[in-house]
């Protein structure tokens, strides 16, 4: 068993690096009562000669049970309830994890990933229920000896795989694209899990992967590979939990609840994630060493596949408990997909921030896009993503655009920036004919952290928007001062916590501001005493933080789009229509441009106006705050302006 001191000194490092601990283990174990219930006997499968196998899973299809076995000596076996053989895949097989019915090459298979324990291939089958036959769909051959994996259904449709290494490193990769309904292998991400990891599991419809750390416990991480990378201890052994000796196994149960095995307590648990103290321990008669254990839900209860490592052999038990469904935890979005993507930010962790466009009049194929590196400067980007200009000016975090300023007795397009490095605002001439951008000069301001920005245009007269982190909001007015642009103070207000996005509607003259836990405020453009008002307060699924704000413009009607930060998505407000909430939705991977989705997005971008035959329709522009397919620094995704263009008249129809 292990030292409390050694379970200490893992602990506290893992508080320090931003992973939690479930309340319910971090209370002294030694006032939680243990819920032990009767023994279950256990009854041996008719297979166990020469199995040297590790997992017994339990399936059913059309109504019918089988088992699905792993055998060192015999490979993969298909057997009928009784443990009759049906079929088998020749090989050498421990490790073992299976989705039903999922579609390739216009056929509903059965699959199954496994390890090939001579070569250290993962192998990737396929079961035709008709004749009940394997088949070899693919293989992976991986740099590192991998120690298990388990099956990721995707909301989009796609199955990836989760494979863990000896060194504790997780590489999560799709490998079957649901879209097309065919084998692929694309890596999503790659991070570093758990060291002595023994097993790992996934529940769908909670996008949670759960991986076994033999010596600690269970953790949980999310299995979307957009999410911020953060786990939680959700099941401990030793002196700080329930679990004693050694934790071999976990499986999700139907209900999210989870089957782990500590082959030292003879027995098997099932635990509520959320509520680990509840925790059931079910003794097992006979059993010595249960290594793995595997259930199938149905409405008799659970039956439960096991493998006992003392005695090599493989038992099944039958466990009358009613699972009461959790509930799933992703809303079904509407789906729009990236036809292009920035160059990756030169600078890791959350750097990429907020995006502006600028359209070339003369040619709107060569329009711009302005983006922030918030600990670098600004980037100017070509509609195709690829990086034109890099101006380090310190610490810009919002940038936006207005057209034909006069300066200098030229008229000029300009872009402001809200500078955290010197507390100002940097403004910057762009080119008319070329779109090259150029820094004008610094506007100071007596905020203590400039922070979110956008800008404001009334005939000839220019505005600045600028917030602080702390709810200050202030007003500048433009002007031609001796041959540069200074910022007069016009207005300042406040709301009560952190705002960040805004946008100003010129031509009805109306700014609209997010408070990222509250909601959409609207005021006057203008500078007067007008007071915001609360138009979209926060409410499932339009959540905090609310980010990024753009005003797209079709058939003489104005759409609100504001970033739902913490759902990955982005709500869609009609303004004409008193600022009705029409839908929400998402952008997802495109695989096969290997362009990845959008998650966490800070600012957002979009216009209507035609930018050449890509984008007939204008275009968005989102900040991704997980850039993955492979991983790499924060980028900034493109969407066409006509797929927003059509989800939305599809939601006005409705």
């Amino acid at each position: 068993m292990m030292k409390k001191s050694l379970l200490t000194a893992l602990l506290v490092p893992c508080l320090l690096a931003g992973c939690q601990v479930n309340n319910d283990q971090a209370d002294n174990s030694m006032t939680v009562s243990l819920k032990s219930n009767n023994a279950l006997d256990i009854t041996p499968l008719t297979v166990n000669n020469d199995m040297k196998g590790k997992v017994a899973f339990p399936i059913k299809h059309q109504q019918q049970s089988y088992w699905l076995l792993t055998s060192e000596e015999q490979g993969i076996l298909l057997t009928d309830e009784q443990g009759q053989t049906l079929s088998h895949f020749a090989g050498s097989t421990e490790v073992l994890d299976w989705r039903d019915n999922v579609s390739i090459n216009g056929k509903k298979l059965g699959l199954i990933a496994t390890i090939n324990k001579e070569s250290g291939q993962v192998l990737i089958l396929g079961l035709d229920w008709q004749n009940q036959q394997f088949s070899l769909l693919n293989t992976i051959t991986p740099s590192t000896a991998i120690e298990t994996l388990c099956w990721y259904s995707m909301p989009q449709g796609h199955t990836a795989l989760f494979m863990a290494d000896e060194q504790g490193k997780v590489s999560q990769r799709i490998v079957v694209d649901g879209n097309q309904q065919r084998i692929s292998d694309v890596v999503l991400r790659d991070f570093v899990g758990v060291p002595e990891v023994k097993s790992c599991a996934v529940d769908d419809q909670r996008d949670a992967l759960y991986l076994v750390e033999s010596n600690i416990g269970v953790w949980r991480y999310s299995a979307d590979p957009e999410a911020e990378l953060q786990r939680e201890l959700v099941a401990v052994t030793g002196d700080f939990g329930q679990l004693k000796g050694e934790v071999t196994s976990v499986n999700v149960l139907d209900n999210g609840s989870l089957l782990v095995s500590t082959p030292e307590q003879q027995g098997v648990w099932i635990i509520d994630p959320a509520q680990a103290k509840s925790a059931g321990f079910y003794p097992l008669n006979q059993a010595q060493a249960v290594e793995s254990a595997i259930a199938l839900s149905s409405e008799q209860g659970l039956t439960i596949g096991l493998f006992d490592d003392e005695t090599g052999g493989y038992y099944h038990t039958q466990l009358a408990i009613t699972l009461y469904k959790g509930a799933a935890i992703h809303h079904i979005f509407s789906q729009v997909q990236p036809v292009a993507e920035t160059t990756p930010v030169g600078t890791s962790g959350d750097a990429a921030d907020d995006p502006a466009i600028w359209v070339n009049r003369q040619h709107p194929a060569q329009s711009r896009i302005l983006a922030t590196n918030k600990k670098r400067g600004l980037m100017v980007h070509d509609l195709q993503g690829k990086v034109l200009q890099q101006l380090d000016m310190g610490r810009v975090n919002n940038v936006d655009v207005r057209y034909g300023f006069a300066l200098n007795g030229q008229t000029i397009d300009i872009a402001a920036a809200s500078n955290r490095s010197n507390k100002s605002l940097s403004l910057f001439a762009i080119a008319s004919a070329t779109g090259e951008v150029s820094w004008l000069n610094d506007i100071p301001t007596d905020l203590d952290d400039t922070y979110g920005l956008c800008m404001y245009q009334s005939n000839n007269n220019y505005y600045v928007f600028v917030n602080d982190t702390n709810g200050r909001f202030q007003q500048y007015q433009l002007n031609n001062h001796n041959g540069k642009i200074d910022g007069t103070l016009v207005r300042e207000f406040n709301v009560a916590s952190q705002p960040e996005g805004c946008v100003a509607d010129d031509n009805n003259g109306q700014l609209y501001f997010g408070e990222e836990a509250v909601g959409i405020w609207q005021v006057p453009a203008m500078p007067t005493k007008s007071m915001p008002v609360l138009i979209a307060p926060l409410s499932d699924p339009f959540v905090a933080d609310v980010e990024g704000l753009a005003i797209y413009h079709m058939n003489k009607q104005r759409y609100l789009i504001a970033s739902s930060q913490g759902n990955n998505s982005y709500a869609v407000f009609a303004l004409e229509d008193n600022n009705r909430y029409l839908g929400s939705f998402q952008i997802a991977m495109d695989l096969d441009n290997m362009i990845d989705g959008v998650s966490e997005t800070d600012g957002i971008e979009i216009v209507s106006m035609p930018l050449g035959p890509q984008f007939p329709q204008g275009l968005m522009v989102a900040q991704d705050g997980h850039n993955v397919m492979p991983s790499d620094t924060q980028n900034f995704k493109l969407v066409s302006g006509s797929v927003i263009a059509n989800l939305i008249q599809g939601w006005i129809k409705e």
